[in-house]
């Protein structure tokens, strides 16, 4: 038999497991960042082109939305990546190329990115990070790439075909 104690006991059971669930929803996502410019291009160059990037992780369904941005290049950007693994002084392979993304990739854009003459742009989309981001690197070992600093994002012009302006892309919280 039920009495007021034991419903008393049960409601604050039901009210510490819903907070403590949706106090794990909002320290879940983290953001990642990194600021583009020629000077931490390797090797470094002249160029008064910038760009930013931003990621927001969701753990809950392993999506990492991307944003990257970039104005005032030489030229029109022909294309842009995120590379890894590499701390900031080392140059590495391409993991997630933003005009072609992995399978598994949603609402990927880009515009301006490998045709017109304009010096701005912009790529986004959402990673599946459940999936092989490419053949060597699953969506966990990126995600732990990140993590560690170890990956950045450039943009490539025809004057800078190694890229023309780079940033590491580093974990905000």
């Amino acid at each position: 038999m039920l009495t007021i104690r034991h419903v008393c006991v049960l409601t604050a059971c039901i009210a510490f497991v819903t907070a403590c669930e949706s106090s794990t929803d909002t320290q879940s996502q983290v953001t990642y960042t990194a600021q583009l410019k020629g000077t931490n291009e390797v090797p470094p160059n002249q160029t008064t082109g910038t760009g930013f990037f931003v990621g927001t992780l969701n753990p809950r369904d392993s999506t990492l939305s991307y944003s990257v941005t970039w104005t005032g290049l030489t030229a029109r950007a022909t294309i842009a990546h995120i590379h890894g693994p590499a701390d900031a002084s080392t140059n590495a392979g391409i993991l997630v190329d933003f005009a072609a993304p992995p399978p598994g990739t949603t609402n990927g854009t880009s515009s301006n990115l490998g045709s017109g003459t304009l010096t701005s742009g912009s790529a986004s989309g959402n990673l599946n990070l459940k999936l092989t981001i490419t053949a060597t690197v699953s969506g966990d070992s990126l995600l732990k790439l990140f993590d560690a600093g170890r990956v950045y994002a450039n943009v490539h012009t025809p004057a800078n075909g190694g890229g023309e302006i780079r940033g590491q892309i580093t974990r905000q919280q």
